[in-house]
């Protein structure tokens, strides 16, 4: 009795210490995991040597102004620790900067002001490097596309204008700033998805937007194709009308009245994003870093008073659903500078 008695106590002792082992290896497991989430937080990537903002153009304009309101308002706020310059490379119609880049892969203290010129010269021929070469940042911002007559003009809307088109592409003289170009495309866009044969248009070229304004305000074409900024003052003051704009829905502010083409029955949406990319081979940590960091900028208020200020929209995507957007965007591209004869890289 004794020793079976004894045997059974001993058991019970075993069984206890076997449990005791289990739940101290699963302690163990526990406070490992805990470890190693704790050194994964505390590894997660930031810059450690400063960040150069690269501008495709010489200091003064529009790009130049982004980057140098992006350093700013994350220096001022603390949303990157590190250093950080705006860099000018001029050159090549965005080409210096973009090779510049180019050079540093899976740096991530290194990004470009970009837009979609850049895709555009692309598939036009004028540069060798795609977007698929660097690793896309975000869009950060819309430029949308007016289509401006002088305010005695017999076009009153841009159904008018489309019906005009329809009958005879070159019966009207419609002002760009450069074939194959970004207000050149949003043109082209719009009127081959009314049945216009895009190719036929008559697209007189200027050396600026101002140059095409004053061309159709002395009567010397009959549409101008550019940015809204420039119109502002001629509209205020009654000079011009803007038969459409390509935003999604209409802009605030002055611009209320304007209809968007997407409301005249035309799939005219396009915009002239301004974005950045950083090089090619980023890792996910340091994509999730400037993600947050660009989040954050493009939800502040000076931010957002800076691209009101410049007739601007913000339109800001993470580096995954600018992926995505610019996939999508160069497909259409590549189809519409296709059919006016302009593309040599599919």
């Amino acid at each position: 009795m004794r020793a079976d008695r004894k045997f059974r106590i001993r058991k019970r002792r075993r069984g206890v210490t076997r449990r005791e082992r289990l739940l101290r290896g699963a302690l163990a497991a526990l406070s490992a995991a805990a470890l190693c989430a704790s050194f994964a937080a505390g590894a997660q990537w930031k810059p450690k040597t400063p960040v150069e903002i690269v501008v495709p153009n010489s200091p003064g304009g529009g790009n130049d102004a982004v980057a140098r309101l992006m350093q700013r308002i994350w220096t001022s706020q603390r949303l990157v620790d590190a250093p950080s310059s705006v860099v000018n490379k001029p050159g090549g119609a965005g080409n210096v900067a973009l090779a510049y880049i180019s050079q540093k892969p899976g740096d991530a203290h290194y990004m470009s002001i970009v837009s979609v010129t850049q895709q555009l010269n692309y598939i036009i021929g004028t540069s060798k490097f795609r977007y698929l070469d660097f690793t896309p940042l975000a869009t950060l911002l819309g430029d949308f596309v007016a289509y401006a007559v002088r305010a005695d003009s017999p076009l009153k809307s841009g159904r008018d204008m489309i019906e005009q088109l329809r009958k005879d592409p070159a019966s009207l003289n419609i002002g760009v700033t450069a074939v194959g170009g970004n207000n050149h495309i949003a043109l082209v866009l719009a009127t081959r998805s009314a049945g216009v044969n895009s190719a036929k248009l008559k697209t007189p070229v200027f050396q600026s937007s101002g140059d095409s304004i004053t061309a159709m305000l002395g009567g010397h074409i009959d549409v101008h194709v550019g940015s809204i900024g420039p119109l502002r003052a001629h509209l205020e003051n009654g000079r011009v009308r803007i038969l459409a704009l390509s935003s999604e829905k209409r802009l605030p502010g002055g611009l209320a009245q304007v209809p968007t083409w997407t409301e005249q029955g035309v799939k005219g949406t396009f915009s002239t994003w301004r974005g950045v990319w950083g090089p090619k081979g980023m890792t996910a940590e340091q994509l999730a870093y400037w993600d947050q960091v660009l989040t954050q900028l493009a939800q502040s208020d000076e931010w957002k008073q800076a691209l009101e200020k410049w007739n601007w929209v913000n339109d800001h995507r993470t580096s995954r659903e600018t992926a995505k957007y610019l996939d999508a965007l160069n497909e259409q591209l590549k189809e519409a500078l296709k059919e006016i004869g302009l593309a040599k890289n599919l």
